[in-house]
């Protein structure tokens, strides 16, 4: 694995996780003074050489729907401009204050997006014009912001941020997250027999540097990608010495390498398992992380007379990391075959009610009640004035109840019966 290929973030969260510290949006002066609490985890198998310290989200991209306030488009247009000029040395680099936040224009824009801003935590690609494909918003939040602040809270500032872009906007869809834990073993990873892997993915690669081994990488350029790779080798280079303060709260000497166990997730499978929605991703973190390191990737004890690798124990080492934890919420047995099944209550409500109290506030709604009585009549305005809608409100409440009956299948009991 490249040493200076991005590999990075980690994260916990508010109540579901470990203890974590609330925190307005504009963080920035005081960042470094501030250290959230990553999860705990499950002690480390019997006979296992390894030990997790922590683990969290290590890398979460949001895409963000909605109306972008045509005064800043217009305001990029201008920075942008000033910002290729400020390449060619005539100007300073020009800066956008979004939520008492600076952010740098750059004077180029990334894939389809014209426009691109960024500080230390996030970066943010904005579309250009109504008639954009694309997610019209796109924030990537930093691994130190991950680390420090919690998934939960990182997640809240995200969503403050694009209400400065939109004049309204949705609660955000991940379109990419990254799983890590980081660990210290006594295992040496050149005395693992290469058939002892099993993974999905036939690619594999190996990374060494000066004879040392440094790290694998399974699955590259797939929707899945699979790394294991000695992170503190790694922040030699990319220079994110904050890891080892973090580190050292969990038990670190400073002088053991610590390993990094790490899935990139990209968006078609983060759809068919039904994380989407950010506050489903908590419900199945943990669910997911099983999923990775026992049907996708694993490391076995070799068992030479049965073919059927897949039936090979888990290595007791392996054990310990597939027991890494990163919330409080218990584990399903899922594979991507269930991963559309119908959402957990707690998906539904806090979505739902995430969205309700968001129409309250733009309406000046104080209760539940009131505002439940005229989100009907309010529902049916929109489809009557929105250009961008067809038909009705109930044609549209038809159409998705009727896709959702095909999607979520939920079997009775004459039919597990067999009747």
């Amino acid at each position: 694995m490249p040493i200076s290929e991005p590999v990075q973030k980690t994260a916990d969260a508010d109540n579901r996780f470990a203890s974590q510290k609330r925190t307005d949006f504009g963080v920035n002066a005081n960042l470094a003074d501030v250290q959230g609490a990553p999860p705990c985890n499950t002690a480390p198998s019997k006979y296992s050489e390894t030990e997790v310290l922590r683990a969290g989200v290590d890398s979460l991209y949001l895409s963000f729907h909605g109306e972008l306030r045509v005064s800043l488009l217009h305001k990029l247009d201008q920075l942008k401009e000033i910002a290729k000029g400020a390449r060619c040395g005539e100007e300073r680099q020009p800066t956008l204050q979004l939520a008492g936040v600076s952010f740098k224009v750059h004077a180029k824009g990334r894939h389809v997006y014209p426009f691109v801003i960024s500080n230390k935590h996030f970066s943010v690609c904005i579309a250009g014009n109504s008639g954009f494909k694309a997610p019209p918003a796109y924030i990537e939040i930093s691994s130190e912001l991950l680390t420090k602040y919690g998934y939960e809270n990182c997640l809240d500032m995200a969503r403050k941020l694009a209400k400065q872009l939109f004049k309204e906007c949705d609660g955000g869809s991940i379109s990419r997250f990254d799983l890590c834990c980081d660990f210290i073993t006594e295992l040496d990873w050149l005395s693992v027999d290469p058939l002892a892997w099993v993974c999905r993915s036939k690619k594999r690669s190996e990374y060494r540097e000066s004879n040392i081994l440094t790290g694998y990488v399974f699955g590259a350029g797939g929707d899945i990608v699979g790394r294991l790779y000695d992170k503190t080798h790694e922040i030699k280079l990319s220079e994110k010495a904050f890891f080892k303060e973090v580190w050292r709260e969990f038990g670190w000497d400073g002088e053991q390498s610590v390993w990094r166990l790490e899935f990139q997730v990209r968006q078609q499978v983060v759809k068919s398992i039904g994380c989407v929605i950010p506050e489903m991703f908590v419900e199945l973190m943990n669910s997911v992380w099983r999923y990775l390191t026992e049907d996708w990737l694993s490391l076995r004890d070799v068992l030479s007379k049965d073919k059927n690798r897949s039936r090979w124990p888990l290595n007791s080492n392996w054990q310990t990391l597939k027991q890494a934890s990163f919330n409080l919420v218990g584990i399903e047995d899922i594979n991507r075959a269930r991963f559309d099944m119908c959402p957990t209550d707690y998906a539904i409500f806090t979505g739902a009610l995430g969205y309700l109290t968001s129409f309250m506030a733009k309406n000046e709604f104080s209760s539940l009640d009131e505002a439940l009585k005229h989100f009907e009549h309010s529902a049916q305005q929109h489809f009557e004035r929105d250009e961008k809608r067809t038909g009705t409100l109930d044609q549209y409440v038809g159409k998705k109840l009727a896709e959702k009956l095909t999607k979520f299948v939920m079997p009775n009991q004459d039919l597990e019966a067999g009747e």
